[in-house]
């Protein structure tokens, strides 16, 4: 087969491999785009909140054109949805890994421990979409996605039936902007000894 940029002959197998790294090629472009776009989405998110954040503050703020975005994420929601499944993701395998252990007290030191690492991360490395917000509460999925989440926190912390200060103290450690914010100085290390230790006060 004989190329008509070149004009070199090609095997029908080495055409189909050039076409098919140039597919992959493109492929892995959109994917990149796709995720500049969520973590575009997710700053914004944090600093303007998410009501106060359009499709076009994305675009503009990747310097492209609405439309660019939109074919990627037709919605606020879809980007949202997308945002919140890699929090689910990475929460979802700690619970599988804590479900596996054979105590309460088990469960509750592997959970306490992955939860504050994931918390930590999150803080320092991307700026984290605030789930406690009333406008993505709003949202129904999402809002029937973080309770079904937060259902398995307390079946694997606290086992069928916990108490209303067991369900009162995980409603607390969902939101830890503030604590965050206020021990901003600390090095990782003592931040995730502070928030362990509170986590432990609170989930007792």
């Amino acid at each position: 087969m004989r190329t008509a940029s070149t004009g070199t002959t090609l095997s029908l197998a080495d055409w189909l491999m050039k076409c098919m790294m140039r597919h992959m090629t493109r492929a892995e472009q959109a994917e990149r785009t796709r995720q500049a776009v969520l973590d575009t989405a997710r700053e914004l998110f944090a600093d303007r909140g998410f009501a106060g954040t359009s499709l076009q503050d994305i675009a503009d703020a990747m310097n492209v054109r609405k439309a660019n975005v939109y074919y990627y994420f037709k919605t606020k929601a879809a980007i949202l949805d997308a945002l919140l499944d890699e929090r689910v993701t990475a929460l979802e395998s700690l619970l599988d890994h804590a479900e596996s252990q054979s105590s309460i007290q088990a469960r509750r030191e592997l959970v306490v421990t992955g939860y504050v690492d994931e918390v930590v991360k999150a803080y320092r490395t991307v700026a984290p979409v605030d789930f406690a917000d009333p406008a993505v509460r709003s949202q129904p999925e999402v809002a029937a996605r973080l309770d079904a989440l937060t259902e398995r926190f307390a079946a694997a912390l606290f086992g069928q039936q916990p108490t209303v200060d067991q369900l009162a103290g995980l409603a607390v450690l969902q939101d830890l902007k503030p604590v965050l914010r206020a021990l901003d100085r600390l090095p990782d290390e003592e931040l995730r000894q502070a928030l362990r230790r509170l986590c432990e006060r609170l989930l007792t």
